[in-house]
């Protein structure tokens, strides 16, 4: 049954046509006759999200049947709206002598966007569909295609692939997440194992794979894949990662002096100074002549941080004098060589 339509109120539907610029977000044609079409072809749902301006040409092709789909369906009207409410938005702010080119690459970025995501729907490759909407930006879309993967009950890998996308690894079955557990660890191959634990969330599990899997390819001689994966560990940010999980775990154990370090390593500079100065008076009281020259430098204290810096630097010359003289008193008890 038809629902009744709801005229859409006033302040809505000049938000909507000044949005995309009185103009057809579809063909984009300037001084078109336009309307403010219904995307869902609820009539009585006049949320902004359901909301596209289209000219009459192409509202009638929201109309036609043909081939696997209609011809210009739903999700496809809205990548069109939200592209181009991107592009006036920008248009509004940016150098006119740039929009003709920019406006050209957009279009042709458009088409490609829209013909990929209808072969991946004629073929049904839904999961292929969900991936593609979470590359470009379209998380709603993500979503509805992610539920329609998930009801066909896929392998456990497209299954936990799909949640991981959602950031939602919670939601995976212990049952799958336990067979591809095993499979990983029948296969040894650990840099397949530290992308899929770094897909749902288990980062220190993930970098201990990772560095296994660059010990591996460097003993091989594998040097090109040694660099790919470091590489691909420092993108996923599990170096922070771990100084993260190293700074819990001082705290748990009230070690000051690593939670200072993990806090400089870190770069939080006001966790830093908040840290010393909360224990501003076990620092005075121990004496520590490092963590005494960084509350002092917290507290802009520069004559008393250079007094500790030259008093640091005559303990780190005395630490040398002292490794030096037991070196050359070893070499002085060495026995001689025989034959000499």
């Amino acid at each position: 049954m038809r629902k009744k339509r709801q005229e859409i109120p006033p302040e809505t539907a000049a938000q909507v046509l000044f949005a995309a610029d009185r103009t057809c977000c579809v063909c984009r044609v300037p001084g078109k006759p336009v309307h403010i079409h219904h995307i869902d072809g609820d009539p009585s749902k006049n949320a902004l999200s359901n909301l596209a301006v289209l000219c009459f040409d192409c509202h009638r092709e929201t109309q036609i049947k043909g081939g696997f789909d209609r011809k210009l369906d739903s999700d496809q009207v809205v990548l069109y709206r939200d592209d181009w409410e991107a592009t006036v938005a920008q248009k509004r702010v940016k150098d006119s002598s740039l929009e003709l080119k920019d406006e050209k690459k957009r279009k042709l970025r458009m088409e490609l966007t829209t013909s990929l995501a209808e072969i991946y729907r004629e073929n049904k490759q839904y999961s292929l569909l969900a991936h593609y909407y979470h590359h470009i930006g379209n998380k709603d879309l993500r979503d509805k295609y992610i539920g329609i993967a998930l009801k066909s009950k896929p392998p456990d890998e497209i299954l936990c692939s799909l949640r991981a996308l959602q950031g939602k690894p919670e939601l995976i079955p212990k049952d799958a997440l336990a067979r591809i557990l095993k499979r990983h660890e029948e296969n040894r191959n650990y840099s397949q194992r530290a992308r899929f634990f770094l897909s749902v969330g288990r980062k220190l599990e993930a970098a201990r794979d990772y560095i296994e899997s660059v010990r591996e390819d460097l003993k091989q001689g594998r040097n090109f894949a040694a660099a790919f994966y470091m590489k691909e560990m420092v993108s996923a940010g599990l170096i922070q990662d771990l100084f993260v999980d190293a700074l819990r775990s001082a705290r748990e154990d009230g070690d000051l002096w690593w939670q200072v370090r993990a806090l400089q390593e870190l770069e939080w500079e006001k966790e830093l100074a908040e840290l010393l100065e909360k224990n501003a008076k076990h620092i005075e009281e121990s004496g520590d002549s490092m963590l005494l020259k960084l509350l002092a430098d917290v507290r802009g204290e520069d004559e008393k941080s250079a007094d500790l810096a030259k008093k640091l630097a005559k303990g780190t010359r005395l630490v040398v004098l002292k490794a030096k003289a037991s070196h050359a008193k070893k070499r002085k008890k060495r026995p001689p060589e025989s034959g000499k």
